[in-house]
């Protein structure tokens, strides 16, 4: 099985949105935002059970970029068109889940999760992340990220996450605060930078939903792993609104000393403002983790 096979998923499951249009936030949502996205999404289901391949890639943004279970990254049209490739054609089934929808303005984010299957290779499954903005009336995926909730075997093709973990963003801080608490070994402040509602998905691992959920995760993991040092880099950032940013970087676990690889992973997270009042009145700006899903071939001990 290449990293192909194991990306195919999401691809469909992009494309079902439409099937959980219930969760769309209606106060949110104009009504015809809500009937475009479910129009396009049901059209990407049928580009990829049909395998046209031209009619799925309009559903792109020119630049979109796609972040792969696998560590690949291609972007631009040209390049997601050869990710996905003739394998569309080894698909023999595909379930997905729409779970939430968050709208803004000309902006969407999306959370789900798949099931995919090949004719050559084993089932595939985890959360999916999607961005989309409304480009001349229409929505286009412009990012799309997904992992897997268990080991997926050994027949991938895997990517490496870059070493240099240079070049940080100005929204480093905000995820250096979940680096320092690592290290610190804190399971219960790790658990409060999440939201109470937060969808966590970490490789090999069932989806975390909740802050409760983040907690007694993080308290097993830290039982596990109290010799290993956590490094956070934020590579780029997309603002939705003022309280809303979306995050792409990078994870790396090693042992203490940097003796061990231990783990890496790229990560995209939903961030939040957890006190819009408190900030409109002078105060620092807290923000929680929403949504968060990373991918690699491991992060932490399972």
């Amino acid at each position: 099985m290449t990293s192909r096979k194991f990306a195919i998923g999401t691809f469909v499951l992009m494309a079902v949105w439409g099937c959980g249009s219930d969760v769309v936030d209606m106060s949110q949502a104009p009504i015809e935002d809500r009937d475009l996205i479910r129009i396009m999404h049901d059209a990407r289901t049928t580009h990829y059970n049909e395998n046209d391949i031209v009619a799925l890639m309009g559903t792109y943004s020119e630049e979109a970029v796609v972040l792969t279970g696998t560590l690949q990254v291609a972007s631009g049209k040209a390049a997601i068109r050869d990710q996905i490739g003739t394998e569309m054609a080894e698909s023999q089934g595909l379930s997905n889940e729409l779970e939430e929808v968050l709208l803004f303005d000309n902006q969407a984010v999306l959370w789900g999760s798949y099931s995919w299957s090949g004719s050559t290779s084993g089932e595939t499954s985890g959360p999916y992340l999607l961005e989309l903005e409304k480009i001349n009336s229409s929505w286009k995926v412009t990012r799309e990220m997904w992992s897997h909730d268990r080991d997926p075997g050994e027949d991938l093709t895997w990517d490496v996450i870059p070493e240099d973990f240079d070049g940080d963003t100005e929204w480093s801080d905000e995820m250096k605060v979940l680096e320092d608490l690592y290290n610190r070994g804190n399971s219960a402040a790790l658990a409060e930078l999440f939201s109470e509602d937060a969808l966590v998905g970490i490789p090999n691992f069932p989806v975390l939903e909740g802050r409760e959920s983040v907690g007694t995760f993080f308290q097993s993991v830290l039982s596990k792993s109290s010799e290993t040092v956590m490094d956070v880099s934020v590579r780029s950032a997309n603002s939705l609104d003022e309280e809303n940013v979306m995050l792409v970087g990078y994870i790396k676990i090693d042992g203490n000393g940097g003796d061990a690889t231990r783990g890496r992973a790229r990560f995209l997270v939903l961030l939040e403002l957890a006190n819009p009042f408190e900030v409109d009145a002078g105060e620092d700006a807290e923000w929680h983790v929403r949504w968060m899903v990373a991918s690699g071939k491991e992060l932490f001990p399972s």
